[in-house]
């Protein structure tokens, strides 16, 4: 009887990732994007210039749209056009509110993870 339901629980959680994010990436690619909004305060850096991070999330999203059938997955969006200037070559960065800054590929690998394993979540024991 475990065995039953440990199949229908597996197939269920990959059913729903799969209605969650699409057979394709687009979708996945889309969460990971709107997730920069997760990041109060702070500015995307793109060649040396700051930027909000809408327009950041612009750019990403018009990079990939351009060059969309080359994206066979979610990680190729990050490795390939998030993670730096296709022209430079230099790396794009995230600078948080405290002045640290980190690569965006660093973080959205990160954001991507979290994505795909959301945390579990925890219940608050009631204090008598």
């Amino acid at each position: 009887m475990k065995k039953i339901s440990f199949f229908i629980l597996f197939t269920f959680l990959i059913l729903s990732s799969a209605f969650v994010f699409g057979s394709e990436p687009e979708d996945e690619i889309k969460a990971l994007v709107s997730s920069l909004d997760s990041c109060k305060g702070c500015i995307f850096i793109r060649n040396g210039s700051e930027h909000k991070l809408d327009d950041a999330k612009a750019h990403l999203l018009k990079k990939y749209d351009a060059a969309k059938s080359k994206i066979s997955s979610t990680e190729d969006f990050i490795k390939g056009l998030a993670s730096k200037s296709s022209i430079t070559g230099t790396p794009y960065k995230i600078k948080f509110p405290d002045g640290k800054e980190v690569e965006s590929e660093k973080w959205l690998t990160d954001k991507l993870k979290e994505l795909r394993n959301p945390p579990a979540v925890t219940k608050q024991k009631k204090s008598k």
